[in-house]
């Protein structure tokens, strides 16, 4: 199921989570969590879309709970429904304060729980398409950082400047080329990462191995590796063979080989690791970049990267946001682990299907 179906369920009571798995179950992918600390690292990993938060709880309460998961960048969309036998105005408004988006009381009606359901997700999907449309456009209102400059600017000179010469003439299309492919980059992963973010983006998986998938990848980016004298270490497996939709791999592991080789120095190594268990396969990328500072990691797979999409370079973080879209689709996990002077390493877990 796609990242937009993902519902967290954090309680400690087993017959509550029983109950709402029996509802939920058949038509969204569920975790669980006993306890509020527990809740604060699964939604870490899993991202759900929505959150359903008792109250009464061992360790820290509900409502702490959900300030600390506010606090989260990465779940800053995600939607919290704090569900508790507490009917009381007062507890509401208390909820609302720690920042859930509604409230629902035990015992549950059946169709109150799946329409609340259904209309935060929805809510959730349009708030993140939103958000996307609002960075795309400060992009391109920022002088500095718009690639309409580079299209704008070439073609002032050459329609003002008509005695110029062939070879500057060359130049400026070189540069108005250069432009263009970047702003049709940009307009076609963010068309890409809005159909994920919209619950809209067709994933058709099929027999594929990811081994092979990696090894095409890694032939296709060999040439600027050695361009910039960064040598690609790699291990597989015999088989790596599960169900993929093979095109949209491709395009997260040329996302993180891409990623890898353009921060490396020269000199470099980047390492991919392929390893599988019993039930998933691990794809390990680790580069030997300058690393990243504690306070990005969390940025990492958004939109634009950071909280300031103006302060971006050409990449702008659409890749990795996409990369992420698409592992979560193919029920697996994506996650980022860095030191500042020593590199990053890039992880993907995704399940082995028969």
């Amino acid at each position: 199921m796609a990242a937009h179906d993902r519902i967290l369920i954090v309680d400690d009571h087993p017959n509550n989570v029983d109950v709402l798995e029996d509802i939920l179950g058949d038509d969204y992918a569920l975790a669980t969590a006993s306890s509020g600390e527990a809740a604060l690292t699964v939604a870490q990993t899993f991202r759900p879309a929505l959150i359903l938060l008792d109250i009464m709880m061992p360790g820290i309460d509900g409502y702490e709970t959900c300030q600390r998961l506010r606090a989260l960048p990465a779940l800053r969309h995600t939607k919290i429904v704090m569900v508790s036998a507490k009917a009381m105005v007062s507890e509401r408004l208390r909820g609302y304060d720690a920042g859930a988006d509604d409230y629902i009381t035990k015992p549950f009606d059946l169709d109150e729980l799946q329409a609340k359901v259904q209309v935060y997700l929805r809510l959730k999907s349009l708030e993140e398409v939103d958000q996307l449309k609002s960075d795309v456009l400060a992009l391109l209102s920022h002088e500095t950082a718009t690639p309409l400059n580079g299209i704008l600017g070439p073609l002032q000179l050459l329609r003002e400047t008509p005695e110029m010469d062939e070879a500057e003439r060359s130049e400026f299309l070189d540069m108005l080329y250069a432009s263009a492919t970047r702003l049709h980059m940009l307009y076609t992963k963010v068309c890409t990462l809005s159909m994920f973010l919209a619950g809209q983006a067709a994933v058709r998986p099929d027999a594929a191995d990811l081994g092979e998938i990696v090894q095409q990848i890694v032939g296709a980016v060999m040439p600027r590796a050695a361009a910039s004298n960064v040598q690609i270490d790699v291990t597989l497996p015999e088989d790596a063979v599960t169900r993929l939709d093979r095109p949209q791999m491709q395009q997260v592991v040329m996302a993180l080989l891409d990623n890898a080789v353009r921060v490396s120095p020269a000199a470099g190594r980047v390492t991919v690791d392929l390893r599988q268990d019993t039930a998933r396969l691990c794809l390990r990328v680790t580069d030997q970049g300058p690393g990243m500072a504690p306070e990005f990691l969390p940025w990492v797979f958004e939109p634009f990267a950071q909280p300031d999409c103006r302060h971006h370079t050409e990449g702008h973080g659409l890749s990795l946001a996409i990369a992420q879209q698409v592992v979560e689709a193919h029920e697996g996990t994506i996650e980022v682990a860095s030191t500042l002077g020593e590199g990053t390493t890039f992880t993907i877990w995704v399940p082995m299907v028969a």
